[in-house]
C-alpha cells in the first residue's frame, strides 16, 4: 500500500496530526512518500523518511480548509480541521476540491452539508503512551487549568471574570494558564497577561510559558485537578482530550468540535444556547462567520460548576469515566479509521 503524504511534520497541532497519522499508518504497512507544507522541525521520537512521488499512489493532505488545492494524486484526499459554523467562498471552494474529504467531528461533517459538501467523519486522537493515568494530587489546593493559546475564541476572556466571580481572596485555588500564541505580537500577549494576572485574584494565576514537548506538558498535567475550557468554538481541542486521558475533570463548553469526545460521564459540561454572534475578535477573525455566543446562563454555569468542583474537592477522585472513554481516541484508532477510509 502507497501513499502520498501532503502534510506539515513539526510540532504545531497540525504537525502532531501528521507526525502520528505517518508514524501509525507506517504501523500498518502503508509505504509513504512525505511532501512536506513548511519546514520540518518534528519531535525527536518520530522518524520521517523522505522518498519520491508515488505517480501510482493517493495523496492525502493535512492542512487549513482554505488552502486544499494544489496538490495531485490517483485520489485526492483532504483531511481538515475548522472552527467556525459559516465558510467563505475560498474555503468552499478549496474544501470541494478533493476527491474525498474528511474532518474530525459531526459537527463538522454538518457544517460542510450545510455548505454543500460532503465529508466523512474520521476522530483525531491523542498520545495514551504518554499521557497516562496519573494519581490523583492530595493537595488542599484546588487547581483548575487551561491550555491553549490566547484567544476570545478559546473563551479567555470570559475564565477570567469566572475565576474572580466564582472565589474570594480566602479561598485556596490556583488557575494554571499554558496560553502561548505564536502569532500574537509581543504586546498583545502581555495585554492578556495583565488581564489575568493584574486583576483582583491575580496572586492566584500562574501563567507557564510553551513546554518543549509532551512529556513536559505531561508533568503539568499531573499537578492539576480540573481542565476549564469556556470555547466559543473549538474545531478539535486536543488538551482537553489529553487531561481526560490523565483522569483529570473538565469543566467545558458542549460544542462544536470538542463535542465529539465529550459526554455527561466524563465531564461538567456547559450547555450553550442555540444562539450565535458574529466570530470577531479584530486580531484572527473579522466578523465574518459565527461562533457560539457566550451567554449569561453560560457564565453563571461556569462560575457554579467551578465552585462546585472546589467545595467537592476532598470528595473527588480520578476520573475514570474520563480515562475509559478516552481511549477510544487513540492516535492508534484514529489512523485505522483513516486507514479504512484510504482503501475504500
Amino acid at each position: 500500500m502507497k501513499l502520498n503524504l501532503n502534510a506539515p511534520i513539526n510540532t504545531t497541532s497540525y504537525g502532531y496530526h501528521s507526525s502520528y497519522t505517518y508514524k501509525y499508518l507506517t504501523k500498518l504497512g502503508w509505504e509513504i512518500a512525505h511532501l512536506p507544507i513548511g519546514q520540518n522541525s518534528p519531535d525527536p521520537k518520530f522518524v520521517i523518511t523522505k522518498r519520491n512521488f508515488f505517480h501510482d499512489a493517493p495523496c492525502l493532505k493535512i492542512w487549513h480548509q482554505f488552502d486544499l488545492s494544489g496538490f495531485t494524486g490517483k485520489e485526492k484526499i483532504g483531511f481538515t480541521v475548522f472552527e467556525l459554523e459559516d465558510l467563505n467562498p475560498t474555503e468552499i471552494n478549496n474544501m470541494k476540491y478533493p476527491d474525498k474529504l474528511l474532518v474530525p467531528s459531526k459537527w463538522g461533517k454538518e457544517v460542510c452539508k450545510n455548505h454543500g459538501i460532503e465529508a466523512t467523519v474520521v476522530p483525531l486522537g491523542y498520545d495514551h503512551e504518554t499521557f497516562v493515568p496519573t494519581e490523583f494530587p492530595q493537595q488542599e489546593n484546588t487547581i483548575f487549568c487551561n491550555i491553549g493559546k490566547w484567544e476570545i475564541r478559546k473563551g479567555h476572556d470570559v475564565l477570567i471574570k469566572a475565576f474572580n466571580a466564582a472565589f474570594t481572596e480566602k479561598d485556596e485555588v490556583t488557575l494554571v494558564m499554558m496560553p502561548h500564541n505564536p502569532f500574537l505580537k509581543p504586546e498583545q500577549a502581555s495585554a492578556w497577561e495583565r488581564m489575568y494576572l493584574g486583576s483582583r485574584l491575580g496572586s492566584k494565576i500562574q501563567i507557564i510559558p510553551r513546554q518543549a514537548n509532551h512529556s513536559d506538558v505531561l508533568n503539568i498535567m499531573r499537578q492539576v485537578d480540573c481542565g476549564v475550557f469556556p470555547a466559543r468554538a473549538e474545531g478539535w481541542n486536543l488538551e482537553p482530550l489529553e487531561l481526560l486521558g490523565c483522569g483529570k475533570h473538565l469543566i467545558i463548553t458542549n460544542c462544536t468540535g470538542q463535542s465529539e469526545y465529550l459526554t455527561e460521564n466524563n465531564s461538567m459540561l456547559i450547555e450553550m444556547e442555540e444562539k450565535f454572534e458574529s466570530a470577531y475578535d479584530g486580531v484572527f477573525f473579522n466578523g465574518f462567520g459565527r461562533w457560539r455566543k457566550f451567554g449569561q446562563d453560560a457564565f453563571d454555569q461556569l462560575v457554579e460548576k467551578m465552585r462546585g468542583f472546589h467545595k467537592n474537592r476532598p470528595n473527588i477522585l480520578q476520573n475514570t469515566a474520563g480515562i475509559l472513554e478516552s481511549r477510544q481516541f487513540s492516535w492508534e484508532n484514529s489512523v485505522a479509521k483513516l486507514s479504512q477510509e484510504l482503501l475504500s
